[in-house]
C-alpha cells in the first residue's frame, strides 16, 4: 500500500516534494496567529498542504504551487479551528434603538464608494491584459509569490519575471491614464 502512495503525482509525494510551501504557509499564518507556537503552525501548515495535495486536480490547469498556497492555508486554519486553537470572530449584535428617522449618514460611505470604484477600474484594466500576464500579476500580488517562484511555475528566469512585471505595471499605468483622459 505504501508503495502505491509514493508514486510520482500521488498526494503524499506531491506534499513531500513541496515542503517549502508549508514553511511559507506557516509564515503567513504567523502574521495572523502570532500567539500560536511556530512549530504548531508548521505542523498545521503541513497538514493543510497534505490535504490540499489530496484535493488537487492537475487537469484543471492550475499549478500546484498556486493551488496549495491558498487551499493549504485555509485548510490549516480549519484544522486549527477544529482543534480549538483559534476561533471565528463573533459579530456583536447591534443594539436596537428604535425606529430610524431622518437621513442616515455613513461616515465611511465615501471611502467605501472610492474603493469599489478603484476595484472596478482595476478589474477593467486587468481584463485588457492577456491571461498569462494576469496570471503573473495574480501570483505576485494575490498569492504573494516571489519572482523566483513565479519563474519556476512559468518556466522562465527570475529576471524575465522581473522584466515582465515591470512592463505590465507600466502598461497598466498607460491604460489608466488613457482611461482618465477619456
Amino acid at each position: 500500500m505504501a508503495a502505491k502512495e509514493d508514486k510520482k503525482g500521488s498526494p503524499s509525494r506531491l506534499a513531500a516534494d513541496h515542503v517549502g510551501l508549508a514553511r511559507m504557509i506557516a509564515g503567513r499564518l504567523r502574521r495572523s496567529y502570532g500567539w500560536v507556537c511556530l512549530d504548531d503552525l508548521r505542523g498545521y501548515a503541513f497538514l493543510g498542504l497534505s490535504l490540499a495535495a489530496r484535493a488537487f486536480r492537475a487537469d484543471r490547469g492550475v499549478p500546484f504551487e498556486c493551488f496549495a498556497m491558498r487551499k493549504g492555508m485555509f485548510l490549516a486554519i480549519d484544522e486549527m479551528r477544529k482543534d480549538g486553537v483559534v476561533h471565528r470572530r463573533r459579530l456583536r449584535a447591534i443594539p436596537s434603538t428604535g425606529p430610524i428617522t431622518g437621513d442616515v449618514c455613513d461616515p465611511n460611505g465615501d471611502l467605501a464608494r472610492e474603493r469599489i470604484e478603484a476595484r472596478d477600474t482595476c478589474r477593467s484594466l486587468l481584463d485588457k491584459l492577456k491571461a498569462t500576464d494576469r496570471r503573473l500579476l495574480l501570483m505576485y500580488y494575490a498569492d504573494h509569490m516571489t519572482f523566483k517562484q513565479i519563474g519556476a511555475v512559468l518556466d522562465i528566469s527570475e529576471s524575465a519575471v522581473c522584466l515582465r512585471h515591470k512592463m505590465l505595471i507600466e502598461k497598466l499605468r498607460r491604460l489608466a491614464e488613457v482611461r482618465l483622459l477619456a
